[in-house]
């Protein structure tokens, strides 16, 4: 039951964080790494075609203004990614955000609550404990953080193309 109401919070917060989204107008956004808190490179040896990148324990969804994308934890060094976003009007926004090799947390926001900076660290750990799970939202500068294993991204992709296929395999049942 309380794992019903967490879940339930966090999908109302997410619907929320999506109407606020799809009603601000924003340009596009930068998200990029200072160039003293770069993200450590992965390999530092030369990749050659025939290798598999090293998979990460854990994956960040980073949803923005201007996108989405997977950061992977790194394996030792600690780096905080800014996430820079110009709206129409011309203000700034910036959320900092610290990923160390155990988890991610919002360092610091431009907004005005700092609601997102008090939600605190997020890690595999701590995750089922924490009201929003494995998330972080920032719903004024519209920035959300979500934590994964690689298994639960693999589950993701597989049950949406289940879905695709199976909403495709049955309209085709009924249309002779």
């Amino acid at each position: 039951m309380k794992h019903l109401f967490k879940r339930t919070a966090l999908l109302l917060l997410s619907l929320l964080f999506l109407m606020v989204f799809a009603l601000s107008p924003v340009m596009p956004v930068s998200a990029e790494a200072s160039e003293h808190t770069e993200p450590p490179a992965e390999n530092s040896t030369e990749n050659s075609s025939e290798e598999q990148p090293a998979v990460a324990k854990a994956y960040i969804l980073l949803t923005y203004s201007g996108g989405s994308f997977w950061l992977p934890l790194p394996e030792t060094e600690d780096y905080t990614l800014p996430v820079r976003q110009v709206r129409d009007d011309g203000t700034e926004e910036v959320n900092l955000i610290h990923v160390t090799p155990e988890g991610f947390y919002m360092e610091s926001s431009t907004c005005e609550n700092q609601d997102c900076v008090e939600q605190g660290i997020v890690t595999l750990e701590n995750r089922h404990e924490r009201i929003l799970y494995n998330a972080v939202l920032c719903l004024p500068n519209m920035v959300s953080l979500e934590l994964y294993t690689p298994e639960e991204i693999l589950e993701m992709y597989a049950s949406s193309e289940a879905d695709a296929g199976g909403e495709s395999s049955s309209s085709t049942e009924n249309n002779p």
